[in-house]
């Protein structure tokens, strides 16, 4: 059991690593909390540096969000623990959007949630990757598109084969996607401890955050903003 709870702390301080910030930092001098977004996810990184960074870092992320679940079920050998292992990402998620390097701010999750997910369910993964990128190829409204994956794909999970599955049931890989879920959900609502903008309706800002992650319509004047 301490190996499990070892495990734990170290999903989250694994994806308490902010790979994004510091590859910006590196690479192009650019604190990420100050443009755009100003979100230090995957997102926001390729719109300041270039969308040819995003396979890069996306791969990254994915690592980070599968890594240490396939680390405890097949190097520590913790598989027997079923559901007390397969909450092992939500300690990434957890770590990523409240990073105890950044003084608890973060991403938003996405990128690990989404490698948690491919470690538990390849197959499953690409059910809800193919959609999402037939919504985006055709909207080209990317955080709507994810949001509509993060509701429905807990859902999806019900329906998965257990054979395409690493969890012990289609029934505990669905509340891990769930509960993943909810905590992007709650970042996109409280973005970084940010306050409404001053004059603004709340609800349509709140609603804003929700479908599309940012505080108005326009997403270009939205990544063009200098915030320091």
């Amino acid at each position: 059991m301490m190996t499990l709870i070892a495990l734990w702390g170290f999903a989250y301080l694994v994806g308490g690593v902010p790979t994004t910030y510091l590859i910006a930092k590196a690479v192009g001098g650019i604190d990420l909390r100050s443009r755009g977004s100003g979100n230090v996810g995957a997102s926001n990184f390729a719109s300041q540096l270039g969308k040819h960074w995003f396979p890069v870092v996306g791969a990254i992320e994915l690592a980070r969000g599968g890594g240490p679940i396939l680390l405890g079920h097949f190097a520590l050998g913790l598989e027997a623990y079923g559901w007390a292992l397969s909450v092992t990402p939500l300690f990434t998620i957890v770590g990523n959007n409240w990073s105890p390097f950044l003084r608890f701010t973060g991403g938003r999750g996405v990128g690990v949630w989404s490698g948690g997910l491919l470690a538990m369910s390849p197959p499953g993964f690409l059910v809800a990757l193919i959609p999402y990128l037939l919504g985006w190829w055709t909207t080209r409204r990317s955080a709507e598109c994810l949001a509509v994956v993060l509701a429905t794909y807990p859902l999806v999970c019900l329906l998965l084969p257990p054979q395409w599955l690493l969890a012990d049931a289609p029934e505990q890989l669905a509340a891990i996607a769930a509960s993943g879920a909810v905590l992007i959900f709650i970042k996109r609502i409280t973005s970084n401890g940010e306050g409404l903008p001053q004059g603004a309706p709340a609800i349509p800002v709140l609603i804003n955050r929700l479908l599309r992650d940012r505080d108005i319509l326009d997403r270009s004047q939205w990544l063009s903003r200098q915030l320091h």
